[in-house]
C-alpha cells in the first residue's frame, strides 16, 4: 500500500506536529518576552524595615528576588537561615511599570519550633527597561495561633543581577 495518497497522509502526520509545536513554542517565547513579564528574572535587593508608627527605620537586610514566569516568586533574604523558612511567593502585573508582590515564609526559635509566619506585600514600579525596581509595602508577622502579633512598613530597592 505504498500509494501516493497514504505517502501525503503519512507525511501530514509526522509534519504536523512540528509545525504545530513550533507555534507553540513561538507562543510561549512571546509570552515570556511580553510587556507584562519584564520583571521576570532575578534581582539584588535591599530591604529596610521601618515602624509603621513612627516612620523610624529599625533594620536593614540585602537579600535575592526571583520573579517567575507565571507569577511565582524565591525571596531569599541575607539573614540567619534557622530563623525563617524560605520564602515563597506571587507576583502580579498591574499596569505599566507597576506590580504587586505578595510572599509567606514560617519563623523559627532557636529551639527550631515553629513559632508563626509572615505575610509581605509590595508594591513595586520598575524602571522602562525592568532593570531597576522600588517599592513599598506592609509584612504583617503572626503567631502559630493566626493571631497578629507586629507589623512592619518595609521599603526595597532591587537592581537585575546579570
Amino acid at each position: 500500500m505504498n500509494t501516493p495518497l497514504v505517502r501525503s497522509i503519512l507525511r501530514a502526520v509526522l509534519v504536523i506536529p512540528f509545525l504545530v509545536g513550533g507555534m507553540l513554542t513561538a507562543g510561549w517565547a512571546q509570552s515570556a518576552n511580553s510587556y507584562e513579564n519584564r520583571i521576570v528574572g532575578v534581582f539584588d535587593v535591599q530591604v529596610t524595615l521601618y515602624n509603621c508608627d513612627t516612620g523610624a527605620p529599625f533594620a536593614s537586610f540585602r537579600g535575592l528576588n526571583k520573579f517567575e514566569l507565571g507569577g511565582t516568586a524565591q525571596v531569599v533574604p541575607a539573614t540567619n537561615p534557622t530563623a525563617l523558612s524560605a520564602h515563597v511567593g506571587i507576583w502580579n502585573h498591574v499596569q505599566g511599570n507597576n506590580y504587586e508582590l505578595a510572599f509567606k515564609m514560617f519563623r523559627f526559635d532557636g529551639a527550631g519550633n515553629n513559632i508563626g509566619w509572615q505575610i509581605v506585600r509590595f508594591d513595586l514600579v520598575t524602571n522602562d527597561d525592568a532593570t531597576l525596581y522600588a517599592g513599598s509595602g506592609v509584612s504583617k508577622v503572626y503567631d502559630s495561633s493566626g493571631n497578629l502579633i507586629g507589623r512592619s512598613c518595609p521599603t526595597i530597592a532591587g537592581t537585575r543581577f546579570e
